[in-house]
């Protein structure tokens, strides 16, 4: 199991790291620290505010509603949780130093890594059969399936990272206790993080190859209405862009989320790790709750058009206001 100075819990008691209070000291004692704790809280703050941004508009817009975004929305309860609890359990660990947050603090973070990868791995999923068998989607992918997968997906995640509680919890020997953490780290790496993100890759190849393949034969063709060459093409557009949605969040999954897999095997594994570099690596784990939310909202068609139909109510309403002010 991550140990309570691994990436997650900031407690900095690396003999090689002096920050003017000894080899032993908690993150809050010293300014580089309280800078630490400021900036982290800021970017939870950024977490919280741009779920919450998703939450708004798939709630108030209807064709926001998709089975697509059934997933996406789904994924961005994970990062919004990453926001208002993994980040103040990393925070109250590196402050108190108490056993029980350090610990609900590293199943959280295992909790959240499968739960984000898991999601990943369905929403491409999804869009592989919308894409490769258009007339089969609507007959075996429905809005009651998706939702039970991500059920499902909710819950072998947690089961997932409970598991390890089950010897945690337990009076084993220290000898029994390190090597079934050093076998779940190396399990959890390989086929929690590394088969998915595997199977992912592939879906994802396939998937422009096809589109990629499907534009040659779309313009070697002559035949059909020029509007339906239109509709086709900006509908397979659109399939695209999605796809690169996908493919970028997947990558920052890796960047973000890989490091915790492999520096929680070296840490069980007895190998230490420099607390700049697990300042590094929080940052960019807790980035990726952060940028998914950015990626869909900004980038993903639907929900930029609901974005902008938002703001242009409000610029509607604020002038609204303004010409009843200067009126009366």
């Amino acid at each position: 199991m991550e140990s309570f100075t691994a990436a997650g819990n900031l407690t900095k008691n690396d003999e090689n790291v002096s920050y003017g209070m000894g080899q032993e000291g908690f993150l809050h004692e010293t300014q580089a620290g309280k800078a630490i704790i400021v900036f982290l809280a800021l970017q939870g703050v950024l977490i919280i505010c741009a779920n919450s941004l998703v939450f708004q508009l798939f709630a108030t817009t209807r064709y926001l509603r998709t089975k697509t975004n059934y997933c996406l929305v789904s994924l961005a309860v994970s990062d919004f949780m990453s926001g208002c609890v993994s980040l103040p359990l990393v925070l109250v660990c590196s402050t108190t130093f108490s056993d029980y947050v350090c610990t609900s603090m590293d199943l959280f973070h295992r909790f959240q890594s499968i739960s984000t990868i898991l999601h990943l791995l369905v929403a491409t999923c999804e869009r592989y059969f919308k894409i490769k068998r258009p007339f089969k989607y609507n007959i075996l992918v429905t809005k009651q399936r998706v939702v039970i997968l991500l059920a499902g997906v909710w819950i072998f995640s947690l089961s997932a990272s409970l598991i390890q509680l089950t010897w945690i919890i337990q009076n084993l020997e220290k000898e029994m206790v390190d090597r079934l953490d050093v076998g779940y780290a190396a399990f959890g790496l390989v086929v929690l993080a590394f088969v998915p993100f595997f199977v992912i890759a592939c879906i994802d190849g396939h998937i422009f190859y096809f589109i990629h393949k499907e534009k040659k034969m779309r313009q070697a063709l002559t035949q059909g209405t020029v509007l339906k060459k239109q509709e086709r093409l900006k509908r397979k557009q659109n399939d695209s862009k999605a796809l690169i949605i996908y493919a970028v969040m997947t990558v920052t999954f890796v960047l973000g989320w890989f490091p915790y897999f492999i520096m929680s095997l070296l840490q069980d594994l007895d190998y230490s790790v420099h607390f700049t570099v697990q300042i590094i690596l929080l940052f960019l784990k807790l980035s990726t709750a952060l940028i998914n939310p950015l990626l869909y909202t900004f980038f993903k068609t639907d929900f930029r058009k609901a974005l902008q139909a938002m703001l242009e109510k409000d610029n509607r309403s604020d002038v609204s206001d303004e010409l009843i002010t200067t009126t009366v």
